[in-house]
């Protein structure tokens, strides 16, 4: 059946082969994977996304790396082990003598400073900073700190152009002391010590109506704040004792650092990044305090004031990048392997549609695909299972597809949203019919998800059991909350990607008979629908998570309140506490089990997310590739490749 299917694609695919073949005039290279939606970004402390993790971990290399078959960390730009202290606390690294930059450069610890520090800076830092506040000595202090400036130079910067601010811009400028001063002498109240909002907008109005030179007080803040930042920083346990040795301080003993240390958030990073640094009246911040760059400094042609293109310390380097086209890699000839690496030229090439993608895989012009996302992969999973097609592979990931709630907008697209009513979000939960959607819908082999981190995934970890399907307790729950038979509740909201269609659809169906409502389907492409996730513009939401390294926390860390990939907006003091309780207990067990109770509270008492299935991913790998793994993190390293054609 797939090959009927694949001949109705073969006329789309021969316009974009052609396309293709036009457009690209280099030879092709030793290796061709499909990278399914392009690069969203390739700077390491911005990602996100799984596709751009792939590359970043062929073109960098931290401290340590993913093994490619057990994922397991492995000696990277730093030998193994690290120096430990008794209290588990510091760990001192060597970094390899031979380990080079792709222009020659040694590597040395400071790439590595640079690197972390970027990624704790406003203005750089994104979703993985927890990463570093919750690990690392006096990061926590240290991202507060600067995040009070960005405010108060942010308020001083509107004051001296004219424009208005808002209450906490005006919370921060209070808080100065050389504004402190002024305020009485202007008749102003003291208000530093209010907790009132309705204190600071006051505040904001009559400090916009004050006679003050607020550009000079915004210039001396902004001069004084940048010398004050790298003594500041001093504070922060990551430091280079000298050029080969990196000590990293912990907060507490983390039994998965190492884990840590091979994520992108912890790359080093190439000092010449520096040059294309945004500066304000002469000091390396904007005039709002924040750590920007040049967006384009993760281009190999980028060239502005001296600089020559991105330089990494990974096995390969980028050697052209068509933005949404196609990525060419080559070996870095300075890498300490780069003799032994058998595929000397890597292309990664973007098909938006994956029928496209599967087809050009079938006709041979491409070597593997990270996944097959396309209607029919049933019967893919079909040819996997009886054999017909071995190079059709699934990776049973550390990963969950689930539904988001939206906890706490009261009203989403002019809609009263019922879901912050947790009886409402437990309804919904109970109505699912996960067994349905995972053996009759897709059909594929993934696993039913009752639980957010998957069982058997984490040594030691016991997941707790979720909520089982039951109708009438989910009507019961429905009436609990005044919406019996559905009464009351709007038309629900469900944003999703257009992927996600036979899911989305299923459990639709399945809310829409058992409880009565009405959902209305809402398909984004990726880029607005992340952007409307993001800012909670939907009632409930598809969703997914990759785990990160191997510990339960990769999965909890993420309900915590005001993490960056907490997007149902979900807060309970009670959760928060037991994920802190587990994070400083050395009892290993005893750790493990303070996390299964935390995720009790989301899985069966709260619901800010509906678990539906853990992945089992298909790949297509043609038989002559050597070397590359299916593995639960879906990183492939491309050093090891051979390609017997």
């Amino acid at each position: 059946m797939i090959y009927r299917i694949l001949l109705v694609c073969g006329a789309l695919l021969t316009g974009l082969l052609f396309i293709y073949s036009v457009a690209e005039r280099s030879p092709r290279a030793d290796f061709t994977y499909v990278n399914p939606s392009g690069i969203h970004t390739l700077d390491p402390a911005r990602m996100s996304w799984l596709q751009d993790f792939r590359i970043a971990l062929n073109l960098w290399e931290g401290l340590t790396v993913s093994h490619p078959e057990t994922t397991r960390p492995v000696a990277g730009a730093a030998m193994l082990p690290p120096r430990v202290t008794d209290d588990g606390l510091t760990h001192t690294f060597s970094i390899r003598r031979d380990a080079r930059w792709s222009n020659g450069d040694p590597v040395n610890a400071r790439d590595f400073v640079r690197g972390w520090r970027r990624a704790m800076e406003p203005g750089t830092a994104a979703d993985y900073l927890f990463l570093f506040t919750d690990h690392i000595a006096g990061a926590a202090e240290y991202v507060e700190w600067r995040l009070e400036r960005v405010a108060l130079l942010t308020g001083l910067l509107r004051l001296s152009q004219g424009w208005a601010i808002d209450a906490a811009q005006a919370r921060a400028v209070a808080a100065h002391p050389p504004v402190g001063r002024i305020l009485p002498a202007a008749g102003v109240p003291d208000a530093r010590a209010a907790t009132a909002d309705a204190t600071f907008d006051r505040l904001a109005k009559q400090l916009g109506e004050l006679e003050v030179d607020w550009r000079a007080v915004h210039e001396r803040t902004l001069r004084q704040h940048a010398a004050q930042m790298d003594d500041r920083f001093s504070a922060v346990g990551v430091r280079a004792i000298d050029g080969r040795t990196l000590a990293v301080e912990l907060k507490r003993p983390c039994p998965y650092f190492l884990d840590l240390t091979a994520f992108p958030t912890f790359l080093p990073c190439h000092e010449s990044v520096e040059l294309l640094r945004e500066t304000s009246r002469g000091v390396p911040l904007t005039a709002e305090g924040l750590v920007v760059y040049d967006p384009q400094w993760t281009k190999p042609d980028c060239r502005r004031q001296g600089y020559a293109g991105l330089v990494t310390n990974g096995p390969f380097r980028m050697a052209s990048w068509r933005f949404k086209r196609r990525a060419r890699l080559e070996v870095n000839p300075y890498y300490r392997e780069a003799l032994r690496i058998a595929c000397r030229t890597v292309d990664m090439v973007v098909f938006e549609h994956p029928s496209s993608a599967l087809m050009a895989y079938e006709a041979g012009d491409v070597d593997f695909l990270p996944g097959i996302d396309v209607p029919y992969d049933h019967e893919i999973a079909r040819l996997a299972r009886t054999g017909k097609r071995p190079d059709f592979r699934f990776c049973n990931a550390l990963a969950t597809f689930y539904f988001n709630f939206n906890c706490v907008s009261d009203a989403v697209l002019d809609r009263v949203n019922p879901f912050v009513d947790a009886r409402v979000r437990k309804a919904f939960a109970l109505a699912m019919d996960r067994e349905a959607i995972v053996a009759e819908v897709l059909q594929r082999g993934d696993r039913v998800a009752r639980s957010l981190v998957p069982r058997g995934a984490i040594e030691g970890y016991d997941p707790p059991e979720g909520v089982v399907r039951d109708v009438t307790r989910a009507a019961r729950l429905l009436a609990d909350s005044g919406h019996a038979g559905g009464a009351d509740i709007p038309p629900v909201d469900l944003l999703c990607l257009p992927s996600d269609q036979r899911v989305c659809q299923a459990a639709a169906a399945t809310w829409e008979q058992t409880l009565g409502v009405r959902v209305d389907i809402r398909f984004k492409e990726s880029k607005t629908f992340a952007h409307d996730k993001a800012n909670l513009q939907y009632m409930i939401a598809r969703g997914n998570w990759f785990g990160d390294y191997a510990d339960p926390t990769t999965f909890l860390d993420c309900l915590v309140t005001g993490n960056g990939n907490n997007d149902s907006g979900y807060s309970n003091p009670r959760y928060d506490a037991l994920v802190a309780q587990a994070r400083d207990c050395r009892e290993p067990p005893r750790r493990l089990r303070l996390l299964a109770q935390a995720e009790k509270i989301i899985v069966e008492e709260d619901l800010p997310l509906l678990t539906v299935l853990h992945y089992s991913i298909p790949i297509a790998v043609k038989p002559y590739v050597k070397g590359l793994h299916a593995n639960p993190r879906l990183r492939f390293s491309f050093k090891d490749l051979r390609v017997e054609r």
